[in-house]
């Protein structure tokens, strides 16, 4: 079965090793799955680990004027989140400003707590919040294992700010992905991606009703050329689980055109 269109819903560019490679892999590889379109943040990481493949840092407006300057040359194909470093820069203006004067192409904000070692129910990430309310911008969160990504820091921050949609990013990395769907049975304003979640590991969300609010997400390129080649992903593209017509066509595009107001007319067959 195929889906009409296909949006990857998390998607990088950045210096993964240098900005052109990492724009030209996107756009190989996007052309080659036939993916519809395609939204992406420019690395906003604010600690490098040991042994990382990125090559440089930037400040988190720079990121967004990059991230723009692709969109701009790549207009109906693709759309930006604006990831954000709340822990090492504090220029909230400056972020509003652009986020006003970029808005139509900009489709939600992202905020990775492992890459910015700060939990997402911190107190940094408040005026953030607010500006998420503000231009109705729903906000992608990494989640994962580790101390500062674990899923019951969102689900309080999704009480916290019901107004605000919020997606796991993973649906917890390298987990069962269970305490998410737990997550999002109490909390109606969260949803998640399946960048790394294997295929099959959907059907706890499809036993919990919940497929209105999962979508197709990848992670592209951070494996390079080869990662929408690797297994994890062409069972998506085969519907390798046998999803009903209307269920796939919600994970691979529906539930994003919905969650993140874009437009049907930007989509490419």
């Amino acid at each position: 079965m195929k889906t009409q269109y296909i949006i990857d819903s998390h998607a990088h560019t950045g210096y993964w090793p240098n900005l052109a490679e990492c724009e030209d892999t996107l756009l190989k590889s996007n052309k080659k799955h036939n993916i519809s379109f395609c939204l992406f943040s420019f690395d906003g990481t604010e600690f490098l680990d040991e042994n990382d493949k990125r090559s440089r840092l930037v400040s988190q407006v720079i990121g967004f004027s990059k991230a723009y300057d692709f969109v701009t040359k790549n207009s109906y194909e693709y759309g930006m989140l604006c990831w954000i470093r709340p822990h090492t820069e504090n220029n909230i203006k400056e972020v509003e400003n652009f986020i006003s004067n970029h808005r139509k192409s900009i489709y939600g904000l992202k905020f990775h707590p492992w890459c910015s070692r700060l939990k997402i129910n911190s107190q940094e990430l408040i005026p953030y919040f607010k500006l998420a309310e503000k231009f109705d911008l729903p906000i992608l969160v990494h989640t994962a294992t580790d101390k500062f990504s674990r899923i019951k820091y969102l689900e309080q921050v999704c009480t916290e700010w019901p107004h605000i949609n919020f997606i796991a990013a993973h649906g917890v990395l390298q987990s069962d992905h269970k305490s998410c769907v737990r997550a999002m049975l109490k909390c109606l304003n969260l949803f998640c991606d399946t960048a790394w979640m294997q295929m099959a590991d959907i059907d706890a969300f499809v036993k919990n009703k919940l497929m209105d609010r999962i979508m197709f997400g990848t992670d592209n390129p951070i494996d390079g050329a080869r990662t929408l080649d690797e297994k994890i992903y062409t069972e998506y593209f085969k519907n390798k689980i046998g999803l009903p017509e209307e269920d796939y066509n919600k994970l691979m595009y529906k539930n994003a055109v919905r969650i993140y107001n874009i437009s049907e007319k930007y989509l490419k067959k």
